[in-house]
């Protein structure tokens, strides 16, 4: 409850200055005033600084209207400000209700588990949710705030990946407020509105910036919020009889604190709607997600076969971008090689071109300098022409110039004369002028005196009034601080004997809270048992289910190690099978352009079609020798190996021909003929060469035909073993031939390079064409081994996320049940606490019934005492009010006097003023003209001097126009000399300028074939650059590196490949989107899977608690508005007959199926009248039947203080009497402001304040109080 002490009012409305308005004690105050001075601003004042937020309520049309709008004298306002002080006492108790409690709890546990769509859509939630209801609701009684959490869901382990994601998700929460409870009993509280005439407003609580909620919620449960009763405008009386039904329960709910509950209905409702919100459309989303985990698992299949046709593109365009490197790097290096041919023609045009520009250059520039010269001259002689007509203009001028300052110094002599004349007369008025000033000087001194001793006077008369006044002034704060400390004692003993009341009230309360208490407990205590034998269940399921993962986590380990083993092998294969590939196509080629054979034999495999021979090989070709021989088969053969091989002699008789007819040089033909009939076939002796050359007998005879020497040779390994063969050849294996045992031919073969041994070149062909073979069968079964382990290791992965998934559901249920062991075991916690408040408030509520009894028996002691201090001071103010009046007289007298000495010091003081002004202006004049006449003669000198200097210049300007005519002809001679050179000049320029366009249209047609070749050029590197950009954006390998690792086959054709490429491109568009992470995203799906089905499940649950909160804040709510309609029913029979004398009065609910949407019907009989309706009462009838209603509302639940705004205006003498009766009974308890004309009223008040309009629209307050 909140004692009235003060209102201070601001530029509110008529109260344009600043009013205060004290409000003492409890009892009625009145407010009186003829009609119209603003006693209703009053009224306004404290709806407006309440938070009314309807102008129309505060009689005006727009809430700026509240600002003083201004009168004739004075201008409009710039703000309103109105300030309430109050004072909290202990007399009521506020909005900690206990059946409050449980609701509030149970909202706030619904909203500790609800759950964030936002965050499960996905939505960034950043930002809190303002609850709705904040700014629809003004009178709650708890807010509700976000409070962001933070919730971290970890994924599933696929592979080696571990995905963790963290999300910020906003949840409401309810916090139920007291405000009031922040004021401790006896502590002022100042209320503050201001309104400014641009807009703007403001709030204030005891001087701090607050909000119109925090202001609501201080005087939630009051009266004095929502739907008040305890303010009651002008005319309002009237219409809580005429209002609807239903807007007349709104009366009754707010006695009865259902506003509370409201909110919390509001609330719990919301929170219903969002619920079952939520509930459709994470249902939505459980089906979207089965159906991706579905679309995830044929996306997988899907990327596989992406993958190996993307591979099968990569290696084509290997082969493509390659070529295209090579075309185009050989076609630049072409025209580069014409690009420098052409710059050396266009740079020998250059040089011409410069000796010519050169030659024209300087031809130009005699022209131009024979040009600037007859410029010049010809400037010269029109200057000079200038300079004397100019002297003939000045000579003329200056002529003029002499008249004119004649005739000015003949002016500044006459002026001078006049000035001297006026100034004499001036020196006259100065003498008169000052001879005045002393007289009024004279005057104004003694009247100046007289003033002074009238001041002296007046001011000690003032001096003694001013000494009373402040006297008076003690007198009357003294008397009604020793009133006010009455009054307030009597109040301190009401309010302790109310506190008493409630505190023996509070403690039968807390002895039922007791047991409450204790029932709780076990209830608790019960459920943690059960919830702790779950938990450890659930754990157990946990730890096996971990080591069953842990297991298959090894196993998929294992698995990818061998992928990446079997992987690993292949890579080596591929890269081998690469390596040996391109050396083998690289022999290919070699060996299929002959490049390994001497220039001749070269020539002649190219050219064997035109020679018309069959060449069958060199004999290198048909020699298949081991390689522990070869150096010994090429020691004794030598160059024979490249032996054209022929069928016949006529043709290698052909062949010798074309190579000396084609001068192509020399080389060995070998005639196989028919190899039967060479020689008869023998078996080559044991160690002869013959041995290991690997040659066919038929061919072995024409080599033995052709070679007889050398296929004889013996091949050994040491020749020292070979002097037993004195008459054949012996080879060692090192190469050392000797020959009859007389000759040895040895030492090493001279390095070329790097070329190999043509047999070893062979040799090596043979043997990589087999291992080529060999690798590409062993890359197909490596390629199928990598196949089969990612299988099975994708299965293992499978396999994987499933089990996690599983085990994020049991560890979420495990997480689940410890949040409920953990909330159950806070809440044994928490009933052990309120089982021990209970008795600690208990003890406490026992020692306060003995301390307030105590209290009241001290505060009569002091009441007596401070009534007996008031009446001594009520005596000595009463002297002292004589004494004043006295002294006021004889401060008349004086004041009059000092006037009329005031005035007479006033008139001489103007007087003497007037004649120092025209003092002054005539001194002023005087220096005016002493200074003109100075200026005047020091012009008359300055231009006397002037007049000489123009004589002199005239007589220098005539000598000058004598001599023009000898000037004239020199000028004209000397110009036609240079006309004539620059005739000549101009020719010679000519000349140089056709010679120098032939040089430029010759370099010109040069320097266009050079553009061509470069823009050529351009466009093949331009090619060049593209082909390497797409190399590296498509392969990543950069262009140059692509070519010199790259083997182009030969029947690869460009444009063959780039239409196979953009073949294979247009099939892998045609896969269209591709979801290259469909595992892991599958594993991410079935894992949110399960979440929002616990998510579903907990919403489920939310829907029934919050019913049932809904259940029960609508039982409550009924049951205190039946209780409180029912005792404010009895209320209002009760007042009705005690105000109207008799007769019957009552209200009665309509029908309705809730007793919460019922209106309410008032039914009244006036003494000796029949039933009627309420709207055909008197107006007399009506208000008291309305007053009675008022006072049964307050009967039930007081407010700190009532307005009644001229609510006894329709009442005859008779009712105001009882009017005024019952509000003086109920006065004990509530402060009563009643604004009224009627003089019962007036009589009934402790204390009037008269309103009045001293100043028109200027409203006053003038303050009367009584014993």
């Amino acid at each position: 409850m909140f004692r009235l002490q003060r209102l201070e009012i601001s530029g509110f409305k008529s109260f344009a200055d600043y009013t205060e308005i004290v409000f003492t004690g409890s009892g009625i105050t009145a407010v009186v005033g003829p009609n119209g001075c603003g006693k209703s601003n009053v009224s306004d004042a404290i709806s407006w600084v309440l938070g009314e937020q309807r102008a129309k309520s505060l009689r005006g049309g727009e809430m700026k209207d509240v600002v003083f709008a201004g009168t004739r004298d004075r201008k409009p306002g710039g703000m309103a400000e109105v300030v309430l002080h109050l004072v909290r006492d202990d007399s009521v108790a506020f909005s900690d209700e206990p059946e409050l409690e449980d609701i509030d709890e149970a909202l706030t546990e619904i909203d500790e588990a609800a759950v964030d769509m936002d965050l499960i859509e996905g939505i960034d939630a950043e930002e809190p949710v303002e609850d709705a209801l904040s700014d629809e609701i003004v009178t709650v009684e708890g807010e509700e705030a976000a409070v962001g959490d933070v919730e971290t869901l970890k994924a599933a382990q696929v592979g080696s990946a571990q995905v963790v994601e963290t999300r910020v998700k906003t949840k409401r929460h309810w916090r139920p407020r007291s405000f009031a409870l922040d004021f401790a009993p006896g502590e002022a509280v100042s209320v503050t509105r201001r309104l400014y005439l641009s807009g703007e407003s403001e709030y204030l609580l005891n001087g701090k910036t607050c909000r119109l909620r925090d202001i609501s919620d201080l005087f939630a449960g009051t009266g004095l919020s929502g739907s008040h009763y305890a303010i009651i405008e002008q005319g309002r009386i009237g219409q809580i009889l005429s209002a609807k039904p239903t807007d007349r329960r709104n009366l009754i709910e707010e006695a009865a604190g259902i506003s509370k509950f409201r909110t919390r209905q509001r609330a719990a409702e919301t929170r219903l709607d969002s619920a079952r919100s939520n509930l459709a459309r994470i249902t939505d989303i459980v089906s979207e997600v089965d159906t991706r985990v579905n679309s995830l698992r044929r996306q997988a299949a899907k990327t596989r076969r992406f993958k190996i046709l993307q591979e099968e593109f990569r290696v084509l365009l290997r082969q493509l971008y390659a070529a295209e490197g090579k075309h185009f790097t050989e076609l630049s290096a072409r025209l580069e090689a014409e690009h420098t041919q052409a710059v050396a023609e266009e740079n020998a045009l250059r040089t011409q071109l410069t000796k010519g520009e050169e030659g024209a250059r300087e031809a130009t520039q005699s022209a131009r300098r024979a040009e600037e010269a007859l410029a010049e001259l010809r400037k010269i002689h029109a200057d000079n022409a200038l300079s004397r007509d100019r002297a003939e203009r000045e000579h003329v001028y200056k002529s003029e110039q002499v008249v004119a300052l004649n005739d000015r110094i003949a002016s500044l002599n006459s002026e001078i004369e006049t000035g001297t004349v006026r100034l004499e007369s001036i020196a006259a008025d100065l003498e008169r002028l000052s001879a005045e000033d002393r007289e009024q000087l004279a005057e104004l001194e003694a009247a100046e005196g007289e003033l002074r001793t009238a001041d002296e006077a007046h001011r000690s008369v003032l001096s003694a009034v001013t000494r009373i006044e402040a006297d008076l002034e003690s007198g009357r704060a003294e008397l009604i601080q020793h009133t006010s400390a009455a009054e307030r004692f009597d109040e301190i003993g009401r309010q302790l004997e109310i506190n008493l009341q409630k505190v023996r009230s509070r403690l039968s309360g807390l002895e039922a809270e007791a047991s409450r208490a204790d029932q709780n407990l076990k209830e608790h205590e019960a459920k943690v048992a059960e919830l702790s034998t779950n938990l450890t269940a659930e754990k157990a399921k946990l730890e096996s289910l971990n080591n069953e993962k842990n297991d298959l986590l090894k196993e998929t380990s294992e698995a990818r190690e061998h992928l990446r083993e079997k992987e690993s092998a292949h890579r080596h294969l591929a890269d081998e099978f690469a390596a040996k590939k391109h050396r083998l196509d690289t022999l290919s080629e070699l060996e299929e352009k002959r490049a390994v054979y001497a220039p001749q034999v070269q020539k002649l495999f190219a050219a064997a079609e035109e020679i018309g021979v069959e060449i069958k090989g060199v004999l290198a070709d048909h020699l298949k020798v081991d390689e522990k021989a070869e150096k010994a088969v090429e020691a004794l053969f030598g160059d024979f190996l490249e032996s054209i091989v022929v069928s016949t002699l006529a043709d290698a008789k052909r062949v010798s021909r074309w190579l000396r007819d084609n001068n192509a040089g020399r080389t060995a033909l070998l005639i196989d003929g028919d190899a039967s009939s060479a020689a008869e076939a023998k078996q080559p002796l044991e160690n002869s060469i013959e041995s290991y050359l690997g040659v066919s007998p038929d061919f072995a005879a024409v080599l033995r035909s052709a070679f007889p020497n050398e296929m004889s040779a013996i091949l050994v390994e040491d020749l020292a073993g070979a002097a037993s063969f004195p008459g054949s050849m012996a080879v060692s294996f090192a190469g050392d031939v000797l020959i009859g045992g007389r000759v040895l031919i040895g030492g090493g073969k001279q390095e070329e390079g790097t070329n190999q041994s043509l047999l070893a070149f062979k040799r090596e062909l043979t043997i990589l064409a087999s291992e080529v073979a060999e690798l590409s069968t062993g890359i197909d079964a490596a390629v199928a081994a990598v196949n089969d382990a990612r299988e099975a290791l994708v299965q293992l992965e499978g396999k994987t996320v499933d089990l996690q998934s599983l085990v994020i559901k049991v560890d979420r249920g495990i997480h689940g049940l410890e949040i409920q062991l953990h909330a159950a075991k806070e809440e044994i916690d928490r009933a052990v606490r309120h089982r021990k408040v209970v008795g600690e408030e208990s003890d406490q509520s026992t020692a306060e019934i003995a301390e307030l009894e105590e209290r009241i028996a001290d505060a009569a002691d002091n009441r007596t005492s401070a009534e007996n201090a008031r009446k001594e001071s009520a005596t000595l103010l009463e002297g002292i009010a004589a004494t004043l009046q006295t002294e006021r007289a004889s401060l008349e007298a004086t004041n009059l006097v000092l006037n009329e000495k005031r005035t007479a010091a006033a008139t001489s003081n103007e007087r003497r003023r007037s004649v120092k002004a025209a003092l002054g202006r005539v001194e002023a004049q005087r220096a005016d003209f002493e200074s003109r006449i100075a200026s005047l003669r020091a012009e008359a000198l300055e231009t006397e001097g002037k007049l000489r200097e123009l004589h002199a210049s005239i007589n220098e300007i005539t000598d000058k126009i004598s001599s023009a005519p000898e000037e004239i002809s020199a000028e004209t001679a000397e110009l036609n000399a240079a006309i004539d050179a620059l005739a000549l000049a101009r020719a010679d320029a000519d000349r140089s300028s056709e010679d120098l366009a032939d040089i430029n249209r010759r370099t010109a047609e040069a320097m266009n074939k050079r553009a061509e070749i470069e823009v050529r050029q351009a466009e093949a590197v331009t090619e060049l650059k593209n082909a390497g950009e797409n190399c590296q954006q498509e392969l990543n390998i950069p262009l140059s590196e692509l070519v010199d690792t790259t083997e182009i086959a030969e029947d690869f054709v460009l444009e063959t490949a780039r239409a196979d490429a953009d073949s294979l491109r247009e099939r892998l568009d045609g896969f269209g989107a591709l979801n290259m992470l469909a595992l892991e995203e599958l594993a991410e799906a079935e894992e949110r899977q399960v979440f929002l089905t616990t998510q579903r499940d907990d919403i489920v649950q939310s829907i029934a608690a919050t019913e049932e909160a809904l259940k029960e804040i609508k039982h409550r709510s009924r049951e205190r508005f039946r209780q409180a309609f029912e005792s404010i029913n009895e209320n209002f029979q009760e007042f009705f007959r005690e105000l109207f004398g008799g007769g019957q009065g009552q209200m009665t609910l309509l029908e309705s199926d809730d007793i919460l949407e019922a209106g309410i019907e008032v039914i009244a009989q006036p003494p000796g009248k029949r039933l009627q309706n309420i709207l055909l009462l008197s107006g007399g009838e009506k208000a008291m039947t309305a007053i009675a209603l008022v006072m049964a509302i307050f009967k039930y639940r007081p407010s700190p203080f009532c307005l009644l705004d001229e609510v006894d205006a329709p009442l005859d003498e008779a009712n105001v009497g009882r009017f005024v009766n019952k509000i003086a009974d109920m006065a004990e308890k509530t402060q009563f402001i009643v604004i009224t004309h009627n003089k019962r009223t007036m009589e009934a008040a402790r204390a009037l304040y008269g309103v009045t309009m001293q100043e028109p629209g200027v409203s006053k307050i003038v303050s009367v109080k009584f014993e």
